[in-house]
């Protein structure tokens, strides 16, 4: 599928579920969030969204809309770039990269998490810094959005990442990231809360999220016992709040990268 050029955006009363090939290839996903569900497609689908209500037991069609892909992505067009060695590229796109240099294919669809925005650039800049001196094995990617940060930890050199996000359409996009970069072996993306999986094992924990699901994550005891974490979505005067719950991890920072007044911040263990 070539990229998007308009969306056609159902917004459902109720949150409602989407299984199976129901309305076929121009079928982008259901995103689900308060109470509502919103149906997303490359072209217009009125009739087939109505006769498709008729037989539910819930959910009225409330709105309409139709949007630019482009002004959905914030005004960004979708074209490849490059992070330190990684070249992150759409499916549609022709992959021109050098010997040394990662290929990681992604298709965000809706979701967020294309690699452009600073958060994300500064998180795929941490993990190849990260791994330039340690192969952090197992990894926790907790908000995974597209899974962009879940497949450059698994190309990098990591054997084991659990993707975890709370919206169901976000965990499909990565599975299909994941399934299009071949490394479904090593990745797997799952539906859930942060805090149910706060405790997994694991040596690296990826949180690109807002400072309060970070601030929450932080609270919790047995996150400490991995080497490495990479947090981002955080203000400059955010971090000292951060940092306080961090007194006896014994680790330190090793970098702090900004953008555009966004942070990441590298902690880790084991010295780089």
């Amino acid at each position: 599928m070539g990229p998007y050029h308009t969306l056609f955006i159902y917004e459902l009363s109720d949150e409602i579920s989407v299984k199976g090939d129901v309305f076929g290839q121009d079928f982008i996903g259901c995103w689900n969030e308060a109470g509502n569900s919103f149906l997303f497609f490359s072209r217009d689908h009125d009739e087939e969204v109505r006769k498709w209500l008729a037989h539910q037991d819930r959910g009225k069609l409330l709105s309409r809309h139709v949007m630019d892909y482009r002004d959905w992505q914030a005004g960004e067009d979708l074209k490849p770039f490059r992070i330190e060695k990684l070249a992150i590229c759409p499916p549609w796109e022709a992959a021109e990269i050098a010997d040394n240099e990662i290929l990681i294919r992604l298709d965000p669809g809706v979701v967020f998490g294309t690699g452009l925005h600073p958060t994300t650039r500064g998180c795929l800049k941490a993990l190849w810094e990260i791994y330039q001196s340690d192969t952090p094995r197992k990894v926790l990617d907790i908000g995974t959005g597209t899974g962009i940060l879940a497949i450059a930890a698994a190309k990098l050199g990591a054997q084991e990442v659990l993707a975890i996000d709370h919206n169901e359409l976000a965990v499909e996009t990565a599975r299909r990231n994941i399934l299009l970069n071949g490394v479904e072996d090593r990745v797997e993306a799952k539906l859930g809360q942060a805090e149910v999986y706060a405790g997994k094992e694991a040596e690296m924990v990826l949180a690109n999220l807002h400072f309060q699901a970070i601030d929450a994550l932080l609270r919790r005891k047995k996150l400490y016992s991995n080497r490495w974490f990479v947090l981002s979505g955080i203000f400059p005067g955010q971090i000292d709040g951060l940092l306080a719950f961090l007194e006896n991890w014994h680790g330190k920072v090793h970098d702090k990268m900004e953008e555009n007044r966004w942070v990441t911040l590298v902690l880790g263990k084991t010295p780089p």
